[in-house]
């Protein structure tokens, strides 16, 4: 049975590790709220370490999120970050467990 003063204690520890998160909570909403400012071309080779051409044939393609207001190319580092998110390689782990979920439904399928 657990005593008074360790639910005190539980309680005490629970209440400060919810101010933490609210905390972070807020300081992500104001970091999310806050505008945030278009980058150059130069300063995208330079985040994901491509040559500057290279990311005027990404955007020649539309391989790459961009915007364009008149003649220049502008483009949002976080777009930017999502976008080389979305090349992630799978682990062999990862294939190996997609392949056996995969038969397994198959087989269920089947049943």
């Amino acid at each position: 049975m657990i005593s008074f003063e360790q639910t005190q204690q539980d309680v005490a520890e629970v209440k400060k590790d919810l101010k933490e998160l609210k905390a972070l909570l807020l300081n992500k909403a104001e970091t999310t709220a806050g505008e945030e400012k278009p980058i150059r071309v130069a300063e995208v080779a330079k985040l994901v370490g491509y040559k500057v051409q290279t990311i005027y044939k990404y955007c020649r393609h539309n391989e790459i999120p961009y915007h364009k207001k008149k003649e220049g190319l502008f483009f949002f580092k976080s777009e930017i970050t999502d976008w080389i998110k979305q090349g992630k390689q799978k682990t062999l782990t990862e294939i190996e467990a997609d392949t056996d979920a995969f038969l397994s439904n198959r087989t269920k399928a089947r049943k």
